[in-house]
C-alpha cells in the first residue's frame, strides 16, 4: 500500500431545502482522484461502493482527475480513468470540470498542456458519456441547472522569481474568469456553480452570490489525517493543517457553509491524500486519510 493511498471511505451527507419547484434530488460530488500508477484499484472500489449506497441522481467530478496531463498518454492510467468515468456515467448523469493537474504538469517548472490535454478530455468524456463543462451550463435534472467554469492558467499559474511557471491559487484570476462568463440564471430553478479550487475572497463570493449552491474540490481536506478530522468534525471545525498551496491552517477545506445569507458552499475533500503540495511529514501522515464523497440532497419546502 502506498503512503498516500486512503484506507477508508466516508460519505458526508448534506440536506438543503429550497422554496422552488424542484423534485427531491441527490447529487454526489467527488474528485481529486489523481489517477496515476501509484493509485490502486482501491479507489475504484470505493467509488462503486459509494454509488451503490447513495444512488445519486447526478454526479459531479470536481477536477484533478489525473495527477498530470501526461497520464493521458499512459495506457494503464487511461484504462483506470475510463473505467471510473464509466462507473459514474452508467449510474447517473455525470459532469466534469477540469482541475489544474488535468492540464498542467505538477513538475517544477510547470508546463501548460492545454493544446494536448483538452482535446483528449473532450474525446475521453464523449467516449465515456460524461458531460465536460467548459464554461457552460447543463440541466440533466429538470429544475436543477449546473454551471461548470474552467479555471484556466490565469487562475492556476504564476511566475516565480526566475520567470518559471509554478502552481498557484489566484482569486484575482478566478474573478476575471467569472466576470467573462454569461450565466443567465433562471431564479425559478436551483442554480449550482461548479469549479475546481475554492478561491473565494469577498469579491468572488459577491460575484457568485446569485447561485444557490457553489461546489469545489482541490483542498484534500486540509491534509488532516483520519482521526483528527473526526475531532474537527465534532468541534464543528472545517479548517485544516495546511492548504494545497502549502499555507498553514486553511479555514474552509471540507463540508458546507452558508455564504451571503442563502448560498450553500460545499467543498469535497477528495478521494486521495495530498501528495507534493504538503510538507513531507504531513504527506506521510496523510496515508490514513479517508476517501471522501459528498452528497447533497435537495428538497422542496412542500415535500
Amino acid at each position: 500500500m502506498k503512503l498516500n493511498e486512503p484506507t477508508v471511505l466516508k460519505v458526508r451527507q448534506h440536506t438543503v431545502i429550497f422554496d422552488k419547484k424542484v423534485p427531491p434530488v441527490k447529487v454526489m460530488t467527488t474528485g481529486d482522484w489523481h489517477i496515476s500508477p501509484i493509485i490502486s484499484s482501491r479507489q475504484a472500489d470505493f467509488l462503486k461502493e459509494a454509488i451503490s449506497v447513495v444512488k445519486p441522481d447526478a454526479i459531479i467530478l470536481q477536477g484533478d482527475i489525473v495527477d498530470s496531463p501526461m497520464e493521458l498518454k499512459r495506457d494503464t492510467s487511461l484504462k483506470k480513468l475510463e473505467a471510473e468515468l464509466k462507473t459514474c456515467s452508467k449510474s447517473a448523469p455525470t459532469m466534469l470540470v477540469l482541475g489544474s493537474h488535468d492540464f498542467i504538469t505538477p513538475t517544477k517548472p510547470a508546463h501548460i498542456m492545454k493544446d494536448f490535454s483538452i482535446p483528449c478530455w473532450k474525446e475521453i468524456c464523449k467516449k465515456c458519456h460524461v458531460k465536460l463543462l467548459m464554461d457552460e451550463s447543463y440541466e440533466p435534472i429538470p429544475g436543477v441547472v449546473f454551471y461548470g467554469l474552467f479555471q484556466d492558467e490565469r487562475t492556476m499559474i504564476e511566475l516565480d522569481k526566475t520567470g518559471q511557471k509554478k502552481h498557484c491559487d489566484s482569486a484575482s484570476g478566478f474573478l476575471a474568469k467569472i466576470k467573462e462568463a454569461d450565466f443567465d440564471l433562471d431564479k425559478t430553478k436551483v442554480n449550482w456553480f461548479i469549479s475546481h479550487a475554492p478561491l473565494l475572497d469577498k469579491r468572488v463570493a459577491r460575484e457568485l452570490s446569485d447561485f444557490d449552491i457553489l461546489s469545489f474540490g482541490h483542498t484534500h481536506g486540509g491534509v488532516v489525517p483520519r482521526g483528527l478530522d473526526e475531532i474537527f468534525a465534532k468541534l464543528n471545525i472545517n479548517g485544516g493543517l495546511v492548504s494545497t498551496s502549502a499555507k498553514p491552517c486553511p479555514q474552509m477545506v471540507r463540508g458546507t457553509k452558508i455564504l451571503n445569507g442563502d448560498t450553500l458552499l460545499l467543498i469535497n475533500p477528495g478521494m486521495t491524500g495530498a501528495q507534493f503540495c504538503a510538507p513531507k511529514l504531513l504527506q506521510n501522515l496523510n496515508f490514513v486519510k479517508a476517501s471522501e464523497i459528498s452528497v447533497v440532497e435537495i428538497k422542496n419546502k412542500t415535500d
